[in-house]
C-alpha cells in the first residue's frame, strides 16, 4: 500500500506539470547605439491561438545614462498590417538607483514584463521595436528583443 501511495503521488506530480515554451529573440544594435529611426524587427511563428505574455529584453552596459527605456511596439502580420500597438515604459533601475537586470561584468540583462498579454492567432508575426526616448541616439545599449510565452 505504501508503494502504491508513493507511485500515485509521483504520477500526479508528473501529470500536473505544464510545459511552457518561452521564445526569445534579440537584435544587435550597431556601435551599441539605438537611433530613433532604427527599428528592431523580430519575427516569430505563432503555432496556437491563445494569449501570449510578452517581455521586452534589453542588454545595456553600466554606462547607460537612463533609468528607464521608452519603446513603441508594433505587432504586424505577414502583410505588414499592424494588429497591435503599445508604448512600453521599461524601468531599468530599482528605486535605490541600482540596475535591476542580471549583471554579467559591466553588462546588464533585463527582461521586462509587458502588460497586458496579447492574443495571437497562428501565423507569422513581426514585432517592431522603436526607440521612443527624447534623444535621437541612445548610447551604451547592446541589444533589444522580445521574449514570449507560447
Amino acid at each position: 500500500m505504501r508503494y502504491f501511495l508513493i507511485f500515485t503521488f509521483f504520477i500526479s506530480i508528473a501529470s500536473s506539470c505544464k510545459h511552457v515554451n518561452v521564445y526569445e529573440k534579440q537584435v544587435d544594435l550597431p556601435q551599441h547605439e539605438w537611433k530613433r529611426n532604427q527599428n528592431a524587427v523580430i519575427r516569430f511563428e505563432i503555432t496556437d491561438s491563445s494569449s501570449h505574455q510578452l517581455y521586452l529584453v534589453v542588454r545595456h552596459t553600466q554606462k547607460f545614462p537612463f533609468n528607464k527605456l521608452l519603446v513603441r511596439l508594433l505587432i504586424q502580420d505577414t502583410a505588414k498590417r499592424t494588429v497591435g500597438s503599445m508604448h512600453i515604459n521599461a524601468p531599468l533601475t530599482h528605486s535605490n538607483g541600482s540596475w535591476n537586470g542580471i549583471p554579467m561584468d559591466d553588462i546588464y540583462y533585463s527582461r521586462i514584463k509587458v502588460n497586458p498579454p496579447v492574443f495571437l492567432r497562428p501565423g507569422s508575426y513581426r514585432f517592431v521595436l522603436q526607440q521612443a526616448m527624447k534623444e535621437q541616439t541612445i548610447p551604451y545599449i547592446l541589444n533589444v528583443g522580445i521574449a514570449l510565452n507560447q
